[in-house]
């Protein structure tokens, strides 16, 4: 979508100042980490012991991606490539898109769950960006000679002088190394490469998708982000080995809950 066709574009040409640092909780200050198991048990204790809404959590990971985009990003006048997943990760995908959306970015969605009918929260989310009129493009459009067309434009977009953001919401902590990606995504994640080497910027949400949460080992085909907008704490797979690599600078937000929730959840 063009920023002309925003509704919630400034119409007159200003000045924006760098936004400011998104608020997180430094890594040098976090003391452990998450395994895969751990993660779903501390995500079961905020909906059933505390009874958070899955949508709440939806929302406050939303909105720490869509701050630490805006901070990447420097100006609204920067477009904003969003590959969403079917899971949880594609939902807060769907959240930051509609926040960024809200304040001026140009934004397009990516569907890279060919065929999957989105539940619950995550639905909602998908709805909400789509009833704002921001374009989701379907997952057919995912095969190497339409989709690199798209990519193309965010490379030409660099070339002009302005960078663009790419945020990887494809998967999260549930991908195992055990389980290879299939084509279709290896086919997503090598243009997301091929943007971030022309001069894209990308953001993963939680953990890359192809980066197992437990050991550290990523599929040959993982996305490898600048930055990592990762929840309650990293996960043990972004602090070692090739997971590391590809996590690039590590941002932990709490999204609503206490800084040590995970603790108190694995009581």
């Amino acid at each position: 979508m063009r920023q002309s066709d925003n509704p919630f574009w400034p119409k007159k040409s200003i000045l924006n100042p760098q936004p400011p640092r998104p608020e997180y909780v430094p890594v040098r200050r976090v003391k452990r980490s998450l395994t895969r198991e751990e993660q779903k048990l501390v995500d079961q204790a905020a909906m059933q012991r505390f009874s958070i809404p899955v949508s709440i959590l939806m929302e406050h990971a939303g909105l720490a991606v869509a701050d630490v985009c805006e901070y990447l990003a420097g100006a609204s006048t920067t477009p904003v490539h969003i590959f969403a997943g079917k899971g949880n990760n594609g939902g807060d995908a769907y959240v930051a898109a509609r926040l960024l959306f809200t304040r001026g970015f140009s934004v397009a969605i990516w569907d890279c769950a060919p065929g999957a009918k989105h539940q619950g929260a995550v639905r909602a989310a998908r709805e909400m960006a789509m009833h704002l009129g921001i374009p989701i493009h379907p997952a057919e459009t995912f095969n190497p000679q339409s989709f690199r067309s798209g990519v193309s434009r965010m490379i030409n977009d660099r070339v002009s002088g302005i960078p663009c953001v790419i945020i990887d919401g494809i998967l999260g902590s549930g991908y195992e190394y055990t389980r290879k990606l299939p084509p279709y995504l290896r086919n997503i994640t090598g243009l997301i490469e091929l943007s971030r080497v022309r001069g894209a910027r990308v953001l993963s949400i939680d953990i890359p998708t192809g980066v197992d949460a437990d050991n550290g080992f990523a599929d040959e085909s993982a996305v490898c982000a600048d930055c990592t907008a990762t929840f309650v704490l990293p996960k043990h797979g972004m602090t070692i080995g090739r997971g590391r690599m590809c996590s690039g600078q590590i941002r932990v937000f709490p999204i609503g809950l206490p800084i040590n929730f995970a603790d108190i959840a694995l009581q």
